[in-house]
């Protein structure tokens, strides 16, 4: 008799719709610039954004399952594709907790670039506005303010402070083999140097 195996079918959230608006002053912004989006988020709209994707997540703002499904509805609105968005960071001012994504069609351009990672920066905030749960998602969008703007700005220097740090110490771990090899070379060996040591 043959025996039939059932394998579990691969479950993915489905993206909730969202109404995305903004000022009538702002109707002509180019989004392709865009480098960086801001949320202000909520406890309900995050309770709401679960529901509506058939998700099993927590609602914590760390959650990375939570943060990829907001990044992809944010990226599908703003750029057409649910795969431009990546997480840069999250923060709480006061009562209020703001995360942040990065375009990352807009960070590699400026890493082969090499130009300076504050250099020309397009920060939006996104405001979810409360709906019920049975209603298609609301949300406000328009350029960051100043404190928002440099936020972000002060936290994208320290990401490429880090790749700089990174780059450090890759030329590091590169030049040691060739230090040993110079000893290898040289009338002292390796064995005797670590010994005089």
């Amino acid at each position: 008799m043959v025996e039939t195996r059932y394998y579990p079918e691969v479950i993915t959230p489905s993206l909730p719709n969202l109404d995305m608006q903004g000022e009538s002053r702002f109707e002509n912004y180019d989004f392709a610039n865009i480098t960086h989006i801001v949320v202000h988020p909520s406890d309900t709209m995050m309770k709401n954004i679960n529901a509506g994707a058939k998700a099993n997540t927590s609602y914590n703002y760390d959650n990375k399952d939570y943060l990829k499904i907001m990044g992809k509805i944010l990226s599908v609105k703003f750029f057409g594709n649910d795969y431009q968005l990546e997480w840069l960071d999250s923060q709480g001012v006061g009562r209020h907790t703001f995360i942040a994504f990065t375009n990352t069609e807009k960070k590699w351009e400026r890493v082969q670039n090499q130009t300076p990672s504050d250099e020309k920066l397009e920060v939006v905030e996104v405001m979810f506005m409360p709906t019920n749960p049975r209603e298609v998602r609301k949300a406000f969008w328009r350029p960051a303010r100043d404190f928002v703007f440099g936020r972000v700005q002060a936290r994208v220097k320290e990401s490429s402070l880090e790749m700089i740090r990174l780059r450090v110490m890759w030329t590091r771990l590169t030049v040691s083999p060739r230090k040993l090899q110079k000893l290898r070379k040289g009338s002292a060996s390796p064995e005797s140097a670590c010994l005089d040591i």
